[in-house]
């Protein structure tokens, strides 16, 4: 069957519309199914918190049962609730973004606190062994000649022992210089460690000034069981009000409601600002870590 253009151009809004309806239907399932009911958890949805189809109609009975002042007053205790909700899960999705990226900056800045001075020092090694391993026929050569001299002084020959020491006295100067070579690369080598393990124990002790302030996380963690317990208390309250109808009633369990979710988020807001004083201490040790290898 063949469609006119306008009848198509109707038929794609009315689709357009079922999907959009569609769409909105499987978010709001959603949401609905991750927070539960209201007597259990909320989800936050709109201006205010949601309701579940019986609580609902009983919000709905108490706002037509109450006078116009307490009207707007519960309206807008329950708009508060809902606000202060989702401000609480804008914090804790923050928080949990930016402990991540924590968490992972840990591992790099005690990696690169590890590493320091890595290449100086395999390259410090290495010149060190090349140059060992450059005079060895010198010393060999030196030390055969000196036990050959002592072979010959016990045999008591003169003229071989003469020759002997001639030939280990031309040597004696280069010896020296080489002994001294390697002896100052490995004074060198020594003092490069010694800087490194200075340099790693300075750069922990910045790193650990981030324990303190974990600490104070973890108190605040325990804040959030109390928080999470005293808004789920007035949710339970609210419920049962709600089932009562009394207007009055109501308005006082859903300020009590809005007031345990902005303390809620309070602490969370509060966690945040923790875990951004982590993030600057490591900052600052990151920094540190970037002058020592320029």
């Amino acid at each position: 069957m063949h469609l006119s253009g306008e009848k198509r151009l109707l038929i794609k809004p009315q689709i357009r519309g079922r999907q959009s309806v569609l769409s909105r239907f499987m978010v709001m399932f959603a949401v609905m199914f991750s927070f539960g009911m209201i007597g259990s958890t909320t989800a936050v949805h709109g201006e205010g918190i949601e309701l579940n189809v019986t609580a609902q109609k009983a919000w709905n009975t108490v706002l037509n049962k109450a006078d116009a002042q307490t009207k707007r007053s519960l309206q807008q205790s329950y708009e508060n609730a809902g606000r202060w909700k989702i401000h609480n899960e804008m914090w804790e999705q923050k928080i949990k973004q930016l402990r991540g990226i924590n968490s992972t900056e840990l591992r790099r800045l005690r990696k690169a606190i590890s590493g320091i001075d890595a290449t100086k020092l395999a390259l410090l090694q290495q010149s060190l062994e090349q140059t060992q391993a450059r005079y060895e026929p010198l010393f060999t050569l030196y030390s055969s000649l000196n036990q050959q001299l002592s072979a010959a002084k016990a045999f008591q020959s003169k003229e071989l022992s003469s020759a002997i020491r001639t030939q280990t006295e031309a040597l004696k100067p280069m010896v020296q210089l080489a002994r001294e070579e390697i002896r100052l690369k490995k004074m060198n080598l020594a003092e490069v460690r010694k800087l490194k393990t200075n340099e790693m124990k300075r750069l922990r002790t910045m790193l650990n000034g981030a324990n303190t302030v974990q600490k104070q996380i973890q108190t605040a963690k325990k804040q959030i069981s109390l928080s999470r317990e005293r808004y789920s208390n007035a949710f339970r309250s609210l419920k049962q009000t709600l089932k009562n109808g009394e207007p009055a009633q109501v308005l006082r369990d859903m300020n009590s409601l809005a007031s345990s979710a902005e303390k809620w988020a309070g602490v969370n807001e509060n966690i945040h600002k923790l875990e951004q004083n982590v993030s600057a201490i490591y900052a600052k040790v990151s920094q540190e870590i970037s002058k020592k290898s320029k």
